[in-house]
């Protein structure tokens, strides 16, 4: 196993759900050993992470500190270069390539073809490596991109880069110097941004798939424990993680 995949294992595991899975087999495990303290601080902490995350309170503060970094891409500001960072897909041939297409991959495409129609002659740069499937997420954004009109000559794909980190590298090259519009989830976006600044990179920043979306009051259902939340928790959490990394990084450079 790589650095690469370590990373991402372990990035997993912090998530509040296999936490809160952990923390429950060790109150198990300690109850059947007949350690109550033990059980009770661990199935407390469980259900702690568990209300935090489920609830809308936390996640919905946190995250949109994230997302709302970044304003929505000025559409009056002309762009040569249009960059969609890789996000997740699957190949199965039996289904249309937008169901291929994980939901993140399919709004940054969109975002990207929005921009598109106001900057015609520009080039629309997509990345993503293939992971364990056939074809890379470039590849497949390619592909939907020109099923929805954009000429295949307008696109360039960049299939080797596995995370952001080494997006930002594999572009540096073909980018420097340039101003261009970076499309990526808004709760993304701080850290492409970092990144892409780091590697003397000139992004302007297209923030989308906003997740936090509310405006004014909502129904008391709402406010129950809901997976919603729980993905908007983990969103949050991975970019802290990741941002924190950066950081860590840095200390050592």
């Amino acid at each position: 196993m790589d650095f690469f995949q370590l990373k991402k294992y372990l990035g997993a595991i912090l998530m509040p759900l296999p936490l809160c899975a952990i923390l429950l087999l060790i109150a198990l495990i300690a109850m059947m050993n007949k350690r109550s303290r033990i059980a009770t601080i661990a199935g407390s902490f469980s259900l702690l992470i568990f209300l935090i995350s489920s609830t809308p309170f936390f996640p919905d503060y946190a995250l949109k500190k994230i997302e709302s970094k970044y304003p929505q891409y000025d559409l009056s500001v002309a762009v040569d270069h249009i960059v969609v960072l890789g996000c997740a897909h699957t190949n199965i041939a039996s289904l249309p390539i937008t169901s291929q297409l994980y939901p993140c991959s399919l709004i940054r495409a969109t975002e990207a073809l929005r921009l598109f129609k106001f900057n015609p002659d520009a080039t629309i740069i997509v990345s993503g490596a293939a992971f364990a499937q056939e074809f890379s997420n470039a590849e497949m954004n390619k592909q939907l991109l020109i099923s929805l009109g954009v000429p295949g000559e307008r696109i360039i794909i960049s299939t080797d880069s596995r995370d952001t980190e080494e997006e930002a590298q594999n572009l540096s090259e073909m980018l420097s110097d340039q101003t261009f519009a970076l499309v990526t989830s808004a709760s993304h976006m701080p850290r492409s941004m970092r990144l892409f600044k780091q590697y003397g990179l000139n992004p302007i920043a297209a923030p989308t798939e906003h997740l936090v979306r509310y405006n004014g009051t909502r129904p008391v259902v709402n406010f129950l424990p809901n997976s919603k939340n729980i993905h908007k928790a983990e969103r949050w959490w991975y970019e802290t993680l990741g941002q924190s990394w950066l950081t860590i990084k840095s200390w050592f450079k």
